[in-house]
């Protein structure tokens, strides 16, 4: 499985046989049940996961509901950045949404690695960048859009978010009550069929 990390940095620079043993050596996998809670409010995080199958979802907590920020799927790292970085205590929780294999990259091997193998800093910077572009989609998407051309786009762009993520789930992603999004969802199937 840690073959699909390989592929993923291998997509911005080749990496030697010394850095894929090290690698394999000192990033362990680990499986995730649904539902499980990898990282809540409060907690400093050591660690931060490269998706290999399955996915998280990162949300907040109020006094009376969660709210969805983002879900990640294969293929992404998913952490708390600043409270790894930093050090200092998450604001958000991060949740198993399925059963899920992460690869598992704590805080010491982290800077270990990038102590070891410069090349890591410029694969850790992608990661950061596109992690930034990700963030400033969401923004410019509340700003810009409706929550219903917000599904529409959802649908467009990443449907299989709408395949795999509970209704109650995506609704709070959306901004919207599971009702909301279920009209939308009525409205949009009509539209399509007259």
């Amino acid at each position: 499985m840690i073959e699909a990390l390989f592929t993923f940095f291998e997509k911005y620079t080749a990496l030697t046989e010394e850095e894929k043993n090290y690698v394999k050596e000192h990033i362990p996998i680990r499986q995730i049940e649904k539902d499980k809670i990898l990282l809540s409010e409060g907690e400093v995080s050591n660690e931060f996961y490269f998706i290999l199958k399955g996915s998280v979802r990162l949300f907040y907590k109020t006094d009376i509901e969660e709210k969805t920020a983002y879900f990640y799927f294969e293929n992404m790292f998913v952490s708390s950045y600043e409270s790894f970085t930093k050090q200092t205590p998450s604001k958000h929780y991060l949740q198993a949404i399925e059963n899920t294999y992460v690869a598992v990259i704590s805080h010491e091997i982290a800077y270990k690695i990038l102590e070891l193998f410069p090349k890591f800093e410029f694969l850790a910077r992608v990661m950061m960048e596109e992690e930034l572009i990700v963030y400033q989609e969401i923004i410019a998407s509340f700003i810009t859009l409706n929550a219903e051309k917000r599904y529409l786009k959802l649908l467009k762009t990443n449907h299989q978010l709408i395949q795999r993520i509970p209704q109650y789930q995506l609704a709070t992603f959306l901004g919207v009550t599971p009702e909301t999004l279920s009209r939308i969802r009525k409205r949009i199937v009509s539209k399509t069929i007259s």
